[in-house]
């Protein structure tokens, strides 16, 4: 038994590592398309991956808002939820909100590697 314990923990130990770099590797292909969306966009600009959801205003009292989604060539709508009220956006379309909170979510799942622009300008 003593033999056969070092060789347990060394291949488990192999398992554990392996399994990690075929995580972390998934994961860097998302993160480096976000990163690079996060570089190149402006402070009212923003990316949405896969389910994504953010909460882009949120404001003690009502204030107009618009949100425009950018050209996309896929199809999935953005959904847009505004003090308990819901709107969906295609692809190039804008919308004008009273609102005090306002938050942003794809309408459905995106494909990896898929990308929704949002942008959000409180008039």
């Amino acid at each position: 038994m003593r033999s056969l314990l070092p060789h347990l923990k060394l291949s488990t130990l192999f398992l554990c590592i392996t399994a990690f770099f075929a995580v972390s590797t998934a994961q860097a292909q998302t993160s480096v398309l976000e990163h690079a969306a996060r570089m190149h966009s402006g402070p009212d600009e923003y990316y949405f991956f896969e389910d994504d959801r953010k909460q882009v205003i949120d404001y003690k009292t009502e204030r107009m808002v618009r949100i425009c989604t950018g050209q996309s060539r896929h199809l999935v709508p953005m959904k847009v939820t505004y003090d308990n009220k819901t709107a969906t956006l295609g692809s190039d379309e804008c919308i004008r909100v009273e609102a005090k909170k306002v938050l942003l979510e794809p309408a459905e799942r995106l494909k990896p590697n898929y990308v929704i622009e949002a942008e959000v300008e409180t008039l």
